[in-house]
């Protein structure tokens, strides 16, 4: 009887959303309503068990999957520092968490928390859901953190990494000729007439040589530049701004930001789903479901105010796949975060 009134409201939530579509000031804003959320509890009941809260020195940074049931959690990666704690959605109190695995390139961590039987999270299959379906975003509670419609197809978001130059196009040294006001470059004390010999440990041969050196680092990434002025070698770091706010320009970013903080690395992921699901950073990191509550994929950033990004389920679970080999195969003592000594009679991960 439960399940056949559950199928009835999830039965209902497409007519629901076309009729908040309807309403004159219906924004994405709009669907934070409590009663706008309420109408997705059955659609987040299951999923929500599975999901979790990541706290670093007692703040909520992130959200988090169970992905095995004998305490493997996973979540934003770059979001992480610091006393790790984890709540889940069945135990009250926080559990202490350990980091056994990262991705740098889904952005993806893998946690350990000593506990048994926990709900894991279930996947949807394949394919993606089409343009314009609606998604919840579960958190711990009856009612979903967020709501929001699948806005673009899984698509690249390239390496956002930028110094804030601009090169002599009539040779091909990477001289600089401007530099943009407080970019990566100004900071650093980089100055016009200045040639870059190398970017860290890799020797530059060109301009082209150089965009593609700095594109493989992201935003806020820290670069050792060796750079030739006057005649003679000088070193410097540098911290890397944002492609995108660069091109857009600042009132674009500023636009962008209105909603909200945006997360800090929001840019160089293999394959993202665009979504326009109003979140904040801190609600990152774990799953977003489609209407049979089935995870399409784990939300990695929002980059906009209302652009936010999530991994579809494939490329997340293959992911995952690497980070839990990895757990399985590295020395107990190298799981610890900031290689801090084991608690006197902790066991070692199986």
């Amino acid at each position: 009887m439960r399940k056949s009134a559950e199928a009835a409201s999830r039965r209902l939530l497409p007519v629901a959303a076309v009729l908040l579509l309807l309403l004159p000031a219906a924004r994405a804003q709009d669907r934070l309503h409590r009663r706008v959320l309420e109408a997705f509890r059955p659609v987040v009941s299951e999923p929500s068990k599975s999901t979790t809260r990541i706290y670093c020195d007692g703040s909520q940074k992130a959200m988090g999957a169970v992905v095995q049931a004998d305490g493997y959690i996973v979540t934003k990666a770059s979001e992480l520092s610091g006393n790790i704690e984890v709540q889940t959605h069945d135990i009250p109190r926080k559990l202490s968490a350990r980091i056994v695995g990262t991705d740098p390139t889904t952005d993806l961590a893998l946690l350990k928390v000593e506990a048994k039987e926990l709900p894991v999270l279930a996947w949807a299959g394949d394919p993606v859901p089409p343009i314009g379906s609606w998604l919840a975003t579960p958190g711990l509670e009856s009612s979903p953190v967020a709501i929001g419609i699948l806005s673009v197809a899984p698509r690249k978001i390239p390496n956002g990494g930028a110094l804030g130059i601009t090169m002599d196009r009539s040779q091909d040294v990477p001289r600089i000729v401007e530099i943009k006001p407080d970019s990566g470059a100004a900071k650093a004390g980089l100055q016009v007439g200045d040639i870059i010999r190398q970017v860290n440990k890799d020797v530059v041969k060109g301009q082209q040589n150089l965009r593609e050196t700095i594109g493989k680092y992201q935003r806020g990434d820290k670069v050792t530049l060796v750079v030739e002025r006057d005649g003679k070698e000088l070193t410097v770091e540098a911290t890397l701004g944002s492609m995108s706010q660069l091109i857009m320009g600042e009132r674009a970013g500023f636009q962008n930001g209105l909603g909200g903080k945006l997360s800090d690395r929001r840019e160089g992921f293999p394959l993202a789903l665009q979504h326009d699901t109003v979140l904040r950073p801190s609600d990152c990191g774990g799953p977003i479901v489609d209407l049979d509550g089935k995870a399409v994929g784990l939300n990695i950033a929002r980059a906009g105010r209302v652009e936010s990004y999530a991994l579809p389920a494939a490329l997340a679970r293959e992911s995952i796949g690497k980070l839990l080999a990895q757990a399985n195969t590295m020395p107990a003592d190298s799981k610890l975060v900031d290689k801090q000594t084991p608690a006197e009679g902790e066991k070692k991960i199986q």
